[in-house]
């Protein structure tokens, strides 16, 4: 752990925030072999809004094919690789009503055109999901969905790091950059650490920070709101709560016996955009209790059963596509961002690792042009979509004039 007195340390690469989007890229870099310094207000890593330990990840189906639904499928595969150790547990159903003959024909042909195996994401009726899932109802099974422990991912990522290379209670005031290097001070002037490259992984406050440097990036937060409810083990509650993971408008848990027959159900969450009050708020209880009765198809009488026992805020930033702010900064060498996860963390953390990893192994080397392919198992053409469709340069293009002039990276020539 660093303190005052061992300041002034340079890497290869400083990152700014050490929750997951932080400590996942500090985790890719670091097994590249690069020395990596990682930054943070709080006394450790996933103090914050990745102090969450019951994150829902799963793979997306949609109406039709999108660039969301190819981005997800990938990403949920290289996070069941990569953090099986950090699930809680695994699959999740989702509950469609109206589903007849006809429909359910139509979106297998879907989930087969999105080129999903049946071991990843099926149809089932509704007496395999009442056998499964416990609701009465059909939907999408979703194999290879899995609750995760952000914290847990986040220490893992960062075990090996050198701990002479976290700098843990450091309140950043500003970076700045001079003789080919940023430099990352302390609200008391101090130097904290310097690196020819930085990466803004810290959500809300990327926004400040690049402020500092006269670039304003059009980030917004959302508040979320999870809670947990104790359900009486005699009421008619606990005869529907639902075995697996359940997803729809929000999300739930498997409910959980207590020693002393009682329930515990987690549900979330809340959804409250510009709203940065971590407080807990009774109305999202209330909201949450909805969500998690609709999940299981319960009237909304059922409410009255479940007491909030506790909850856990987070507060998220977004970009106003609701896709991620991941790549480099236009005329600013070595700086780069890694923000606006909403509530897809895991998944695109899964994904902007290996794609910041492939930035700075490119500028580091002099390189124009970033590598392309990067993505475990994913062909040229959807690495270059990736990149392209999470690049910063797409809020700054035409707006700041010669400080962006293109909103696509620049790929090699295959």
């Amino acid at each position: 752990m660093k303190n005052k007195n061992t300041f002034n340390t340079h890497h290869q690469v400083v990152i700014v925030g050490a929750g997951i989007a932080g400590c996942t890229i500090a985790g890719e870099l670091n097994r590249a072999g690069l020395s990596v310094g990682i930054v943070d207000q709080q006394s450790g890593p996933a103090k914050e809004t990745s102090a969450h330990e019951t994150a829902l990840a799963h793979p997306q189906v949609g109406k039709k094919i999108s660039k969301l639904q190819r981005f997800t499928q990938l990403a949920n595969q290289i996070a069941n690789d990569k953090w099986l150790s950090a699930q809680l547990c695994s699959q999740a159903f989702e509950s469609i009503q109206g589903l007849d003959a006809i429909s359910i024909s139509k979106l297998k042909e879907l989930i087969h055109e999105m080129k999903y195996d049946e071991q990843t994401i099926q149809v089932i009726t509704e007496n395999e999901a009442k056998l499964k899932a416990n609701v009465g109802a059909p939907g999408i099974w979703y194999e290879s969905a899995a609750i995760y422990s952000l914290p847990q991912i986040c220490q893992k990522e960062i075990a090996t790091l050198n701990l002479d290379s976290q700098y843990w209670s450091c309140n950043i005031a500003k970076i700045c950059f001079f003789e080919n290097t940023w430099w990352v001070y302390s609200e008391d002037d101090l130097l904290i650490c310097s690196a020819p490259v930085i990466v803004l992984a810290n959500g809300l406050g990327v926004q400040k920070l690049l402020k500092g440097l006269q670039i304003n990036l059009p980030v917004r937060p959302v508040r979320g709101q999870l809670s947990k409810f104790l359900i009486r083990g005699d009421s008619e509650l606990v005869a529907y709560l639902p075995k697996i993971a359940l997803r729809g408008d929000g999300y739930c848990l498997p409910a959980q016996p207590l020693t002393n027959h009682d329930w515990m159900w987690e549900i979330g969450s809340s959804y409250d955009e510009d709203s940065v009050d971590q407080a807990h708020w009774i109305q999202s209880d209330v909201d949450n209790a909805i969500k998690g009765l609709n999940l299981i198809q319960r009237e909304h009488s059922y409410q009255k059963e479940m007491t909030p026992i506790s909850s856990f805020v987070g507060i998220r930033s977004a970009s106003k596509d609701r896709l991620p702010l991941i790549g480099p900064i236009e005329n600013q060498p070595g700086l780069f961002v890694a923000c606006c996860y909403g509530s897809r963390g895991v998944l695109w953390s899964a994904l902007a690792a290996p794609l910041i990893r492939a930035y700075v192994e490119g500028f580091l080397a002099g390189a124009v042009r970033l590598r392309a392919g990067f993505l475990t198992g994913a062909s040229t053409l959807l690495s270059a979509e990736v990149a392209s469709s999470v690049n910063p340069a797409r809020f700054f293009a035409g707006a700041l004039g010669a400080r962006t002039s293109n909103s696509k990276p620049i790929l090699p020539e295959s």
